[in-house]
């Protein structure tokens, strides 16, 4: 019988396990790491993929990884087939490294990414490894905590998530960490560990979390956003809300979508329809318009014009 396909969803966050043939050793030193970690970051860059979290083990790699347009499996071959030719040079050895399939679960970043990463640190505590996350140095826990630098790492937006302020953020994070779960992580995530990509099924990334359950959202709306990047940029919102797929509406639409989930305002499939676009579509845009502009693409660079500065000046006076 023939294996299911993967479901591939552009922009889509996955919880990727990637374990040796038959359990045996993928990293024989510390040196195998450092090895396997360059390659990961060169990907990063090259295929536009963020890491939001990792955890490795001698015969098995964890980590969070959301795609752009490369499929995960894409990701996922040319990552292990560089590092296994590498590792056999290094040892004059041949043969299957990894295991053959993979396994993924495709997670909804609004709903469970902190969950996710929190999991994910949390296994080498239930393994029995050790008694508190900090203490295993083959994650990425402690870079979430500022106490080490992992370039290649995205722990931005996990972190805005749970506060704005940055050194706000790493103490929520602490807390996070340390709390007991509602219900069991473990009852959700190890379904991952199945060759069936698709337990939370197609619609989980497009989930909508209801906005009262979502730890940080703006107080501006998604229609002032629309509103705010149509005047910066010199359009009519009536252009930017049309089909029209001219280059500078497609950027418009870009930094619309880029705002409004960088602040919270609104998920990446609120966005999507809103604008009647599709999300893959708007999550490559992104990507390529932050390349190109990146002045534009800058937390503040919207606050000085427009309803977002329009809305703060004309609040209503307080009564008395």
């Amino acid at each position: 019988m023939s294996r299911r396909s993967r479901l591939h969803v552009p922009g889509g966050l996955y919880y990727v396990v990637q374990r040796g043939n038959a359990r045996q050793p993928i990293f024989a030193d510390a040196s195998d790491y450092a090895t396997f970690e360059q390659l990961l970051a060169a990907m990063v860059v090259r295929c536009r993929t963020r890491v939001h979290a990792f955890y490795w083990t001698k015969d098995a790699i964890h980590f969070a990884v959301q795609i752009a347009d490369l499929p995960v499996g894409r990701l996922m071959q040319r990552l292990t087939s560089q590092y296994a030719r590498k590792v056999h040079r290094k040892h004059g050895e041949s043969g299957h490294l990894f295991q053959q399939r993979y396994h993924a679960l495709l997670v909804d970043p609004d709903a469970y990414l902190l969950k996710l990463i929190r999991y994910i640190h949390l296994t080498p505590v239930r393994a029995g490894i050790v008694q508190e996350p900090g203490e295993y140095t083959l994650s990425s826990h402690n870079a979430y905590l500022g106490m080490t630098q992992v370039p290649w790492l995205t722990t931005g937006t996990a972190l805005r998530m749970l506060n704005p302020r940055m050194d706000q953020a790493r103490q929520d994070f602490r807390r996070f960490m340390s709390e007991v779960p509602e219900g069991n992580d473990a009852d959700l995530f190890d379904k991952g560990c199945t060759d069936d990509p698709r337990v939370l099924g197609d619609r989980a990334f497009m989930q909508v979390v209801p906005r009262a359950q979502r730890t940080y959202r703006s107080t501006h709306s998604l229609d002032q956003v629309i509103e705010t990047v149509s005047s910066k940029l010199g359009l009519e919102r009536s252009e930017v809300l049309s089909r029209s797929r001219q280059r500078r509406l497609a950027l418009a639409r870009a930094l619309i979508t880029w705002y409004a989930t960088e602040r919270g305002i609104a998920t990446l499939a609120e966005v999507a329809r809103r604008l009647e676009r599709d999300p893959s579509t708007l999550f490559v845009a992104v990507e390529r318009y932050r390349t190109l502009r990146p002045d534009l693409f800058n937390i503040g660079s919207l606050h000085d014009s427009g309803p977002l500065i329009r809305r703060v000046l004309t609040l209503p006076q307080q009564q008395t």
